[in-house]
């Protein structure tokens, strides 16, 4: 027996963690450390010893740490020891792995406060929309051209580390501030004339009011605003015979007019931003010019429109400002523009940083473009500032964490629980520096919990941490078996209902061990009859008692059954791995290579005729998969009432009766769901501690690392204290060290690599 089998019940149970015992000191010295020697010792050997292997006591754990974390994560991975060398048992890996991640973690507040060195974090689309959104009342999802965010670290794409800035997103970034401030910025119409003396000839002489054949004329002027122009021609034939006339724009022929004696009519161009060149060509007869009219062609100023502007120039204006020298205008124009720049790099604007904003504000006056257009100029440069795109905090090189300031506080806080800027209120309380203070951070999460803008956090943080975002998108039903009842609708409904279920929790003040234990959920009449629950009427959700322990809470839901199912059946594998890394955090390792399928358990014969549960058995009888397998199977199997796309049955697809029992790796047995669920529950504290480590990862918008483990467990102390309620656990992240404080710049822990989704064998 593995000296370690002992030890397998720690995979599974769990208890209030203190520092390190007596026992786990005994069994580190007698057990553990032998064990490091036996399978790394031959190549760290005396002679070029890694400092791990010096470790002899479990006291020095606080000096490895960081070699203790990598040997853990080696051992998951199976990259130690080298293949040519004596391997570990798959028990002796997974079980010494968990032995030293559990010690780890009871020691973790013996090492002090620790806050973290967040790098400067991209806005993700959901912030820069929403953000936008803040600013000028503009919702048209700008970002959509972006990029994708991809996840890392806990498993967010609000992770500062892996939100890169790639070439092609700055050339979205200029895209979508002109797109922003086209719809934004309404410009007075303009009216461009200009007579025969204005226009050019080819040998550059001035003045062209008659064109022989073969000659040309033409004029360069700016366009302020894209879009569609009105030209009018004042030109004619200069005889009975008629002429033609080429019209080119930027050199190349845009039309071919007859001119007579008769007016010309208007012509619809499309131009861009910047200066153009109008030519006109008399390609035969000859021509009398008496000039050209170009008027823009406005865009429709809907209240939407109007309203942006006001945010942006309040009652200000070209008509306004009549009568102004360039001095007073510009001082205007500095105003203006200093108020929106507080509002957008969220803190206070130095006066240095507003002179280069202004600097593009002269040099678009000095050009002779009016000040609505002056001001668009310098507006964009504020859209594309890295102090708008990227959540800037000042960095400091004294030792140990530092309080952030109060902005930079409220944008934490803002960010968090809106996905958005800090409001009116928020920037208020930072102003007067007032923010740090207990009471008035824990009245401001409850308002900004209250605001419906706390929908997007609650959409961002549930859909990522559970994976239904994907259900309906990148997990669609299998539509040859289901497609009398499913259908993207019912998909988007299933996403909804674990929405509507975090937030019933989180804003009533509930205990979150409800998402393990709920006895309701929340339908409306499409997912009510898919579920087979009666007596619901209607397209709008409503809260649903449960009577017959079927359903309620997360292991409840249709989207989770649907994510955890490939192709067209169920996997208790996928399910299993589910269960015990999302709402438990036990890793879970990804097949040894050269593993066969599950397909073709029981060989060709066979395996059309074997249960799933039996060809798992079959798989399980190698040693090598049993090890991960007997811990990951009996907790999906769990869920095998529940078809692919989440409706409750009691036979399979082939009629034979459904077993959802089991028995987890520690022995306890199940029969069902029912049954699994009040085992899960008396887990309360690990799945608090992988909420917490969840909602603190995505809180802080960064990887968490050994040093954070303090951190969590104490919140998870007051957390059980309580109960277990919803607010208390959210009070406790915003008032916890790393969330208000950072460590030095030189303190900044190594980017985490978004997790893979991880195959069945």
């Amino acid at each position: 027996m593995s000296p370690l089998r002992p030890l397998l019940a720690l995979a599974v149970a769990s208890a209030p963690l203190a520092a390190a015992s007596a026992e786990d000191a005994a069994h580190f010295k007698a057990e553990i450390r032998p064990l490091l020697l036996n399978y790394c010792g031959d190549c760290h050997g005396p002679s070029k010893q890694i400092a791990l292997l010096g470790m002899k006591e479990l006291a020095q754990i606080h000096s490895h740490r960081g070699e203790l974390r990598s040997s853990i994560a080696q051992l998951r991975n199976r990259t130690m020891p080298p293949a040519k060398e004596d391997q570990p048992s798959e028990d002796e890996r997974r079980q010494l792995a968990d032995w030293l991640e559990r010690v780890l973690r009871q020691t973790a507040k013996e090492m002090g406060p620790y806050a973290g060195a967040p790098t400067a974090r991209r806005l993700n689309r959901v912030e820069y929309d929403n953000t936008i959104r803040d600013l000028l009342g503009l919702t048209l999802k700008f970002s959509q051209t972006f990029p994708s965010d991809g996840g890392g670290g806990e498993g967010f794409d609000n992770n500062g580390e892996t939100l890169y800035l790639p070439v092609i997103l700055m050339e979205r970034y200029l895209e979508a501030a002109e797109a922003i401030l086209d719809e934004a910025v309404i410009l007075p119409a303009q009216v461009r004339r200009f007579k025969a003396g204005d226009l050019e000839r080819a040998d550059g002489t001035k003045g062209a009011a008659r064109l022989a054949r073969g000659e040309e004329a033409a004029i360069t002027f700016p366009v302020t605003q894209s879009g569609p122009h009105a030209l009018v021609l004042d030109v004619k034939a200069a005889g009975q015979a008629g002429a033609t006339l080429a019209l080119k724009v930027d050199g190349i022929v845009a039309q071919r007019l007859k001119a007579g004696n008769a007016a010309l009519p208007e012509i619809s161009l499309q131009f861009f931003r910047g200066p153009h060149r109008l030519t006109l060509v008399c390609e035969d007869g000859a021509l009398e010019v008496g000039g050209l009219e170009l008027r823009d062609i406005p865009r429709a100023v809907t209240p939407v429109r109007t309203a942006a502007h006001r945010r942006l120039f309040g009652d200000v204006s070209s008509a306004s400002l009549a009568g102004k020298s360039p001095a007073e205008r510009r001082e205007v124009a500095g105003e203006l523009l200093t108020r929106f720049a507080n509002q957008a790099f969220r803190r206070p604007v130095a006066r240095a940083e507003m002179d280069k904003v202004v600097a593009l504000y002269d040099r678009s006056t000095s050009r002779g473009e009016g000040f609505e257009t002056a001001m668009k100029l310098a507006f964009k440069a504020i859209l594309v500032s890295p102090q708008f795109l990227f959540r800037i905090e000042r960095d400091h090189v004294e030792p140990g964490p530092k309080l952030v300031n109060d902005h930079e506080l409220a944008t934490r806080l803002a960010y968090f629980l809106w996905n958005a800027p800090p409001d009116a209120e928020l920037r208020a309380l930072a102003d007067a520096g007032k923010l740090q203070d207990d009471a008035t951070l824990r009245a401001q999460l409850k308002r900004l919990l209250a605001d419906r803008k706390s929908a997007s956090f609650l959409t961002q943080f549930t859909e990522q941490w559970l994976g239904t975002k994907a259900v309906g998108d990148t997990v669609p039903a299998a539509p040859e078996t289901v497609k009398e009842t499913y259908n993207k609708d019912l998909g988007a409904d299933m996403r909804k209902e674990a929405l509507l279920l975090m937030e019933h929790l989180l804003k009533d003040d509930l205990s979150i061990v409800e998402l393990l234990s709920a006895d309701y959920t929340y339908l409306n009449e499409r997912l009510a009859r898919h579920y087979g629950v009666p007596g619901v009427k209607g397209e709008a959700f409503r809260k649903v008692t449960l009577t017959d322990g079927r359903r309620g809470g997360v292991l409840g839901l249709g989207a989770v059954q649907m994510l955890t199912s490939p192709g067209t059946r169920t996997s208790p594998v996928l399910r299993g791995t589910w269960i015990l890394s999302t709402l438990l955090g036990t890793p879970v390792p990804a097949p040894p290579p050269n593993i066969p399928s599950l397909e073709s358990a029981g060989g060709d014969k066979k395996k059309g005729t074997l249960s799933l549960r039996q060809k798992l058995e079959v798989h399980r009888a190698d040693a090598t998969c049993a090890s991960c397998h007997n811990v990951i199977d009996p907790v999906g199997f769990s869920l095998e009432h529940f078809d692919r796309v989440g409706r409750w049955r009691d036979v399979d697809e082939k009629g034979r009766p459904i077993d959802a029992s089991g028995a987890t790796a520690g022995g306890q047995a199940f029969k069902d769901l029912n049954g699994f669920k009040a085992l899960l529950l008396t887990r309360k504290r690990d799945f608090a501690r992988q909420m917490t480590s969840k909602l603190l990862g995505y809180a802080l918008g960064r990887s968490l690392v050994d040093r954070d483990d303090g951190t969590i467990e104490a919140i998870v102390d007051k957390l059980e204290a309580s109960g277990y309620r919803s607010r208390v656990l959210l009070e406790e992240i915003v008032l916890s060290v790393p969330f208000r404080n950072r460590n030095e710049v030189g303190d900044r822990p190594a980017p985490k690599p978004a997790k893979k989704e991880k195959g069945e064998k």
